[in-house]
């Protein structure tokens, strides 16, 4: 495999762009759910004031649990440096998000903080699953030459 331990910088941006979808999605079902399965007939404020408490809590996790899986995609056919590219996954993650810090309301700041935290450990823990996969892989077996 040629290149297989450098820095995937084209897997690190795609990983990094499909955590962010991962959040949105989540975010998205969570609304729809809460909005057609436990609570119908609400008022547009109740479901607005649940969508803001979704993002509160649910966000920071969905993030960092979309990134360890990212970098778990990243690793999975390098051969070194795992935990960097894994690192690096969360890192590019907080870097898209992180002008949201700037236009979101003070008291949303903390959680703000905790999701980068998150999506910072869920690629780095991502790149330690994909090394520790790599570990465990059955070596390949050569091909026997056919009897003739």
């Amino acid at each position: 495999m040629k290149g297989s331990s450098r820095i995937r910088w084209g897997r690190i941006a795609v990983a990094a762009v499909l955590s962010e979808v991962a959040v949105v999605s989540v975010l998205i079902v969570s609304t729809i759910a809460y909005r057609f399965l436990v609570a119908p007939g609400r008022t547009a404020a109740e479901y607005h004031a649940f969508g803001e408490l979704a993002g509160y809590y649910v966000a920071p996790a969905a993030a960092g649990l979309a990134t360890f899986f990212g970098a778990v995609w990243v690793g999975r056919k390098l051969t070194s440096a795992f935990v960097a590219n894994g690192a690096l996954v969360g890192a590019a993650a907080v870097v898209l998000t992180v002008g949201l810090l700037f236009v979101a309301k003070p008291g949303d700041r903390l959680m703000y903080g905790v999701s980068f935290v998150l999506r910072i450990l869920g690629g780095y823990l991502g790149g330690a699953v994909a090394q520790r996969m790599f570990i465990r892989r059955p070596a390949s077996v050569p091909a026997l030459p056919e009897a003739g």
